[in-house]
C-alpha cells in the first residue's frame, strides 16, 4: 500500500475540502485528488514555486477563478504540466481532470482554450491518432458560423455587383478598380491562412463605405450621362474613367424619370441590387424596409440621389462580406442541420473558387435539390468539370513587367499548395544580390525579381501534378521534373527553334557580320517568317541591330552545339537570369549585344558554356527532388544572408509529420553565433544542443540539417562558403562576381521521426533520402489531408471530423492519388454539409 506525505495528506483536505465549501465553483471528488496528488507538490501555499496556487481556488472570486481555470487547461492540453521531470497523470485521470475544467470554463462562457483551437498556428493540437482511428463513431459537422470571405471572393462580389464577364471581368481583376480599397487580408505565413474566425472593425466598416459610395456612382453613370446630368467626359478623377457602359434596366427607369417613382419600379431596383450586390431575391421584410427608405431618400434629395443611397445601403449589408452558414430545417438526432439551399449553393461555389454560385448552382438551390450528398456531388463533380468559370490567374498580384500568373481552370487547387508549401514567402526574402554573383534580383516596384519567376515555375510544377492528377502528393514531393524559362508550350518552342536553325544554317557562311544588309535583303522573307527582322521595312539598315543580334546569339549556342532559349537577351523586358538558383548553366547577358550595330564593336571572344535548353518541359534536373528542394521552397524557407535550416526542420515538423513545435520562448535570444572557423550547421548545432534548447531543437534540427546541401539562392553544393572577413580569399567587384571565402565540405546527415513506422524512422545521409522516406509515409500523406481539411472548410479539425478525414484518405487511395477525388470527398462530407450551434460542441 501507497503512503500519503503529509504534504500530500494536506493538500488532499485542504483541496477536497473546497468541494463542500459554499462556492459558485463545485469541485468533484475525484478531481480534488488528482489536483491533490498531481499538482499539490508545487502549487500549494507553503511550496508553490510559481504564483499560480491552488490551495484557495474555492475561495477566489469569480473572475479569478476563471483566469486560474483558463491556465490549468491550457497547462493541461498543451502538455506542459505537470513538468516532464515530475510524475504524468494517467490517461484515465487526466480526461476527467480535463473534461471537468472544459465543463465549468464553458458553462461560463469563458474558455479560451476553444478560441485558441480555431486558429491556424493550433491546427495539430489534436492528436493525429485520434482523427484517423479506424472506428470513428461521432457525427461530422461544423459549427454555425458567419465566415467572413477572403480577399479573392471580394474582389469577386465587386466584379459580379458590375455583371462584368469576358475579357472585361480578366481585365479588371487584374488591374482593379480605383475607388475600391480590398479591405480583407490574409495573414502573411505557411500554411493555410482563409479560417472563419475573422471579424469586422471599424476601419474595415469605414472602407467599406467608401467602396459602396464609388461602387454605387459607377453603377449608375452610364444612365446619369444618358440623362444629361453628367457630360461623358466628366470625371472628378481622370484616372478614373472606367465605369460600365449600361444600367441596369430597373435603376436607369428611376433616374431617366422627371416624376418621383412608383413603388412598383422602387421594388424592381431593390430587387435588382439584391441580385447585383447579394445574389438573391430580398425577403419581404427587407423589401418593405428598403422601400421605405427609398421613399424618404427620392422625397429628400430626389431620384438619383435617392436611389443611389438605396444602393450603398445594399452594399452595407454585413452580407456583402460574409459567408452565412447556420442551417435550417429540423434537426437530426445529433443536434445538426443541414445547409439552406442558398447556404448549401455558396458554399459549394466557394469551395471550388472564388465566384458566387453560377445560375446552375442557383437554380438548384431554388429548386430544394441541395439536401443530399448525391445531391452535393453532382453539383461538385460539375463544377470541377466546368474549365471556364473559374478561369483565371493563379495570382494576379504576381503578374508584373514581363511575367504573367498561369490562367488555370480553378485557380483555389493550386493556391492550396502554393500555401500548404509556403514558398511564395521567396518573395518577403532580401537578398544581397551581390553573394549571388549578380543574377539574384530583389522584388522592386513593377517587377517581382528572381523570387517572381521561381514562384511561377513552382506554380508550373504544382499545375502539372494536378492536371496528370494521380499521385499527386508523391509526385509533388518526388519528381526531378521542373519547369525553367517556359515561355512557350512545347509546339510552339519547337516550331520557333526550328525556324531559328533554319536561319543559322543558312547564312552562317554568309558575310553576316561585314555586309548585313545584304545579306537581309537577299534572305528577307526567311527571316521576315523567323520574325527577327520586319520584313515589310524598306530600309533594312533599320533592322540591322536586330539581325545581328541574333546572329551572333545564334553562333554562341547553335555554333556551339546548344539550343538557345526561345527568347534573345537583348529583346526588350528581357529579365530571366535565374538558372543558376537551379544550379544550371547561364543563357549569354544583354550585355554580350549591346552595341552589335556600331562599327566599333567587338565580338567576345571568350567562349563561356551555355546552357542547353529543353523546349519540351519538365525536364530532368540533376540535385533536385520535388518542391522541397525547389529555388522558390529553399528562398522562402531561408534568411536574408544563410540558409535556415531550423525553419526548414520546423515545416517538415509541421506540416508534414502533424508534430507541434512550441514557439521560441520570450526569454530566449535565438541568435546563431559567428564563428569563423564553422560552418552554419556547426554553429545552430553549438548552440541548440543545450538541455534547455534540445527539448524544442530534437524535433527541428534533424529534419532541416540534411537540406543544408543548398544555399539560401537555392543553389545545390557540396561545400559552404565560409563568409566572414577572416576568410575571404578574393573580393568581387559587387556586381557579377562575389567575393571568394573559404570553404568547408557540407555534412547532410539527419534523421527522420515522427512518422510512427520503424521502417522510415532513423537516420539520414541526406536530404533525397529523407524525401523519399517521408512520401512513403501513411502519416505525411494523411496530414497533408488535414491541411486540405482546413484550407476547404476554413477551420481546424476536430476530433469528431474523424470520418471525414478517413474518407477523404481513402478516396486519394482508391483514386491512384487524386487530389480532386479528396476534395469531392471534403466537399460532400458531413463536414461540409452540417451544421450545429457553436455552444453545442463538445
Amino acid at each position: 500500500m501507497r503512503f500519503l506525505s503529509p504534504l500530500y495528506a494536506c493538500c488532499l483536505i485542504l483541496i477536497g475540502s473546497l468541494a463542500q465549501a459554499e462556492s459558485s465553483l463545485a469541485i468533484p471528488e475525484h478531481v480534488s485528488q488528482t489536483l491533490a496528488r498531481f499538482c499539490g507538490d508545487c502549487h500549494a501555499a507553503e511550496t508553490s514555486e510559481t504564483d499560480v496556487r491552488l490551495d484557495g481556488l474555492g475561495k477566489l472570486d469569480r473572475g479569478d477563478q476563471l483566469e486560474l481555470l483558463n491556465k490549468m487547461q491550457d497547462q493541461l492540453f498543451f502538455g506542459t504540466m505537470p513538468p516532464g521531470d515530475a510524475e504524468q497523470i494517467p490517461d484515465g485521470e487526466r480526461a476527467p481532470l480535463v473534461s471537468w475544467l472544459r465543463t465549468e470554463l464553458r458553462k461560463a462562457n469563458a474558455s479560451r482554450l476553444d478560441e485558441k483551437l480555431r486558429y491556424p498556428a493550433y491546427g495539430n493540437y489534436v492528436e493525429h491518432e485520434l482523427l484517423f482511428r479506424p472506428t470513428a463513431t461521432a457525427a461530422a459537422y461544423t459549427p454555425a458560423r458567419r465566415w467572413l470571405v477572403s480577399p479573392q471572393i471580394f474582389t469577386e462580389r465587386v466584379l459580379d455587383v458590375f455583371r462584368l464577364e469576358g475579357r472585361e471581368r480578366e481585365g479588371m481583376r487584374q488591374q482593379g478598380f480605383v475607388g475600391v480599397t480590398n479591405p480583407l487580408v490574409l495573414p502573411d505565413q505557411s500554411g493555410v491562412r482563409y479560417y472563419d474566425h475573422g471579424t469586422l472593425d471599424g476601419g474595415t466598416l469605414l472602407v467599406m463605405l467608401g467602396n459602396a459610395q464609388w461602387i454605387a456612382d459607377k453603377q449608375i453613370r452610364a444612365a446619369r450621362v444618358k440623362h444629361g446630368e453628367l457630360a461623358a467626359d466628366e470625371f472628378e478623377n481622370m484616372r478614373d474613367r472606367w465605369y460600365p457602359k449600361i444600367t441596369p434596366a430597373p435603376l436607369e427607369a428611376i433616374i431617366l424619370s422627371d416624376a418621383p417613382p412608383t413603388d412598383e419600379q422602387l421594388v424592381a431596383a431593390i430587387e435588382s441590387q439584391f441580385a447585383c450586390a447579394l445574389q438573391r431575391s430580398p425577403t419581404e421584410a427587407e423589401q418593405r424596409r428598403y422601400l421605405e427608405l427609398a421613399r424618404e431618400a427620392i422625397q429628400l434629395g430626389g431620384n438619383t440621389e435617392g436611389l443611389r443611397q438605396m444602393l450603398v445601403t445594399v452594399l452595407l449589408e454585413s452580407e456583402f462580406l460574409y459567408r452565412l452558414e447556420f442551417g435550417a430545417g429540423k434537426p437530426d438526432e445529433h443536434g445538426r442541420q443541414l445547409l439552406a439551399p442558398q447556404e448549401a449553393a455558396f458554399a459549394i461555389a466557394y469551395g471550388l473558387g472564388d465566384r458566387g454560385p453560377d445560375a446552375t448552382l442557383l437554380k438548384a438551390a431554388s429548386e430544394d435539390r441541395l439536401k443530399t450528398r448525391d445531391d452535393f456531388r453532382r453539383e461538385v463533380e460539375r463544377l470541377l468539370a466546368d474549365p471556364n468559370y473559374y478561369r483565371a490567374p493563379v495570382d494576379p498580384s504576381l503578374s508584373g513587367n514581363h511575367i504573367k500568373s498561369h490562367v488555370v481552370s480553378h485557380p483555389k487547387l493550386v493556391r492550396f499548395f502554393r500555401e500548404f508549401f509556403g514558398y511564395t514567402g521567396a518573395l518577403k526574402v532580401f537578398k544581397d544580390s551581390a553573394r549571388s554573383g549578380g543574377y539574384y534580383q530583389n522584388p522592386d516596384r513593377g517587377h517581382t525579381g528572381t523570387p517572381g519567376w521561381l514562384i511561377q515555375e513552382a506554380d508550373e510544377l504544382v499545375i502539372w501534378c494536378l492536371d496528370r492528377d494521380q499521385q499527386v502528393f508523391e509526385t509533388l514531393l518526388t519528381t526531378d521534373q521542373y519547369f525553367v524559362y517556359h515561355n512557350l508550350d512545347t509546339k510552339s518552342g519547337k516550331a520557333c527553334i526550328a525556324e531559328w536553325q533554319k536561319v543559322y544554317e543558312a547564312l552562317q557562311n554568309t558575310p553576316w557580320k561585314t555586309d548585313p544588309e545584304l545579306v537581309m535583303s537577299e534572305h528577307r522573307e526567311l527571316l521576315g517568317a523567323a520574325k527577327i527582322i520586319d520584313s515589310r521595312e524598306k530600309e533594312l539598315w533599320k533592322q540591322k541591330r536586330s539581325f545581328l543580334s541574333y546572329m551572333y546569339y545564334f553562333q554562341d549556342t547553335f555554333g556551339r552545339g546548344t539550343i538557345p532559349f526561345t527568347r534573345g537577351p537583348f529583346t526588350h523586358g528581357y529579365s530571366y537570369t535565374h538558372a543558376a538558383s537551379y544550379s544550371l548553366p547561364p543563357f549569354p547577358g544583354r550585355e554580350r549585344y549591346i552595341g552589335v550595330e556600331l562599327d566599333r564593336y567587338k565580338e567576345p571572344v571568350d567562349k563561356p558554356i551555355y546552357w542547353s535548353y529543353p523546349v519540351e518541359q519538365p525536364f530532368t534536373i540533376a540535385h533536385r527532388k520535388g518542391l522541397l528542394t525547389h529555388p522558390a521552397w529553399l528562398v522562402a524557407h531561408s534568411s536574408n544572408f544563410h540558409t535556415d535550416p531550423i525553419r526548414r526542420g520546423r515545416w517538415i515538423r509541421e506540416k508534414l509529420l502533424a508534430g507541434r513545435v512550441p514557439d521560441v520562448p520570450i526569454t530566449v535570444d535565438a541568435q546563431v553565433p559567428d564563428d569563423p572557423h564553422k560552418t552554419l550547421r556547426e554553429r545552430v548545432e553549438q548552440v541548440t544542443q543545450k538541455a534547455e534548447c534540445w527539448k524544442c531543437h530534437q524535433h527541428m534540427n534533424p529534419l532541416g540539417l540534411p537540406f543544408e546541401s543548398f544555399d539560401d539562392f537555392g543553389r545545390f553544393r557540396t561545400e559552404e562558403s565560409r563568409e566572414h572577413p577572416e576568410n575571404l580569399i578574393r573580393k568581387g567587384n559587387g556586381k557579377d562576381l562575389p567575393d571568394l571565402y573559404e570553404v568547408s565540405p557540407i555534412n547532410t546527415r539527419g534523421a527522420l521521426s515522427g512518422t510512427r513506422d520503424p521502417q522510415l524512422d532513423g537516420e539520414v545521409q541526406d536530404a533525397f533520402e529523407m524525401i523519399d522516406r517521408l512520401a512513403r509515409s501513411e502519416r505525411v500523406r494523411q496530414s497533408i489531408i488535414r491541411h486540405a481539411f482546413r484550407f476547404f472548410l476554413g477551420r481546424n479539425e476536430m476530433p469528431s471530423d474523424a470520418q471525414t478525414l478517413l474518407d477523404a484518405d481513402q478516396a486519394y487511395l482508391a483514386s491512384g492519388g487524386s487530389f480532386r477525388a479528396v476534395v469531392v470527398s471534403l466537399l460532400t462530407s458531413d463536414s461540409f454539409i452540417y451544421r450545429k450551434p457553436s455552444q453545442d460542441q463538445p
